[in-house]
């Protein structure tokens, strides 16, 4: 099944002091172990979200093999919210129905774990969640696969929201969490959330 994804880029990076997109795990870019999991899973097209086009001059090197639209911000003081709204915002314009989120720092998510979550995805629902045990409550918003234009209208209620995180609002649409239960039951391990927030951790 083919999807489209958007693919979280533009995290400042305090915590591991360089741009996450060019660690390398086995000798390969963080990004490329993602896009590449993407494409397995039968994603056709990416965009990536950046702050700057500095940013986007960093990673652009690294996916030059892959079909790639770029979209900055549209606001000055960005936070992860308003990121995934424009990201959404721009997937809307190119006539893309519902997306699969990714952040840059989970390179060990697998194909399997987008092949679910594309799957899962019916008329009836507006999000899809993957649940671990890494994150608070479990929930992996930032992995969620949704629709376009109804996840548009309920970020945009929520954009100058305070203390408000990016699960309470997707758990206030009609949405499906999947817990890592069955996760493991259809092959995908709670390896597969763990982030990259330190240089340790690579």
């Amino acid at each position: 099944m083919s999807f489209f994804t958007i693919i979280l880029a533009g995290g400042k990076s305090k915590r591991m002091g360089t741009n996450k997109s060019t660690l390398k795990i086995k000798g390969k870019p963080l990004i490329t172990h993602i896009i590449n999991s993407l494409t397995v899973a039968g994603c056709t097209n990416f965009i990536i979200q950046v702050k700057s086009k500095e940013d986007k001059d960093i990673i652009q090197p690294l996916v030059s093999n892959f079909n790639i639209s770029w979209n900055m911000d549209n606001f000055e003081e960005s936070d992860v919210i308003k990121a995934i709204y424009s990201g959404l915002v721009f997937a809307k314009e190119k006539g893309w129905g519902a997306v699969q989120l990714v952040p840059i720092d989970t390179p060990y998510v697998s194909a399997k774990l987008f092949e679910i979550l594309s799957n899962k995805l019916k008329k009836d629902l507006d999000v899809i969640i993957p649940k671990s045990n890494y994150s608070d409550y479990g929930l992996e918003p930032l992995l969620s696969h949704l629709k376009t234009s109804s996840v548009i209208k309920k970020l945009k209620e929520n954009i100058e929201g305070e203390n408000k995180s990016l699960g309470k609002i997707f758990t206030e649409m009609r949405y499906e969490i999947i817990n890592s239960q069955e996760l493991m039951k259809l092959g995908v391990s709670n390896e597969e959330f763990k982030n990259l927030n330190y240089p340790e951790d690579v």
